[in-house]
């Protein structure tokens, strides 16, 4: 079951024409493609789960637990996460038959990017052990900002957390900001907390159907 969504999300990523305005419309259109596939009973979105339900969760600043989407299969749920970040880039787009641009917005930020790449594997893994699911869940990073592939610099505190090209994760990795260089403000390590990793990763970036578009599935 796994490996065929692998390939389901695959191939909307590679077939997709257009753009992404959003992260939203990521979640809507591939949880939409999911479901005319006809190959599970149901796919939910914003699927909520009790913070109550998962005593160890480590993000207390966190005030619900919504994952992106869920599929089912009979008794098998798989969940998926999802995270687009953008930087500037702009496109060709209809407005009721009138042409016009977007221009998508240049986030910054890609210390909080890739340690929310890593918090929602860390999710994944939380809700699979709580709840026993028969499969693994997947993480899909979408991005047009190319500094992401890129390794990090020597002694940056987000360094631990980065997702560049060919990174590998072993289990049982301990994930937390770099503080040899200069220290983590106790906002940062309360709101962005350190987490061990329980599975093996390899960071493999693809390509999508959208100019400068890459993304990692796992």
């Amino acid at each position: 079951m796994r490996e065929l969504l692998i390939k389901q999300i695959k191939s909307f990523l590679v077939n997709y024409n257009g753009f992404f305005h959003s992260e939203q419309e990521v979640q809507i259109l591939l949880a939409q493609h999911l479901l005319n596939t006809d190959s599970y009973n149901n796919v939910y979105v914003e699927y909520y789960v009790n913070r109550e339900l998962i005593p160890d969760y480590p993000w207390n600043n966190d005030k619900k637990i919504s994952i992106d989407i869920v599929v089912r299969k009979g008794s098998a749920y798989i969940p998926i996460e999802i995270k687009y970040k953008t930087t500037k880039q702009v496109f060709p787009h209809y407005v009721f038959g009138s042409q016009t641009q977007v221009e998508l917005a240049h986030q910054g930020a890609q210390n909080e990017g890739c340690y929310s790449f890593w918090k929602d594997i860390k999710r994944i893994e939380i809700i699979k052990r709580i709840f026993n699911l028969n499969h693994s869940g997947l993480v899909l990073f979408i991005t047009n900002d190319l500094t992401y592939l890129k390794s990090p610099r020597e002694g940056v505190q987000y360094g631990p957390f980065s997702i560049h090209r060919g990174r590998e994760i072993n289990g049982g990795t301990l994930l937390d900001w770099d503080n040899t260089r200069n220290p983590i403000k106790d906002a940062r390590s309360d709101k962005f907390p350190g987490f061990e990793i329980s599975n093996n990763y390899l960071i493999n970036w693809e390509d999508l159907n959208i100019q400068k578009h890459k993304y990692i599935l796992v």
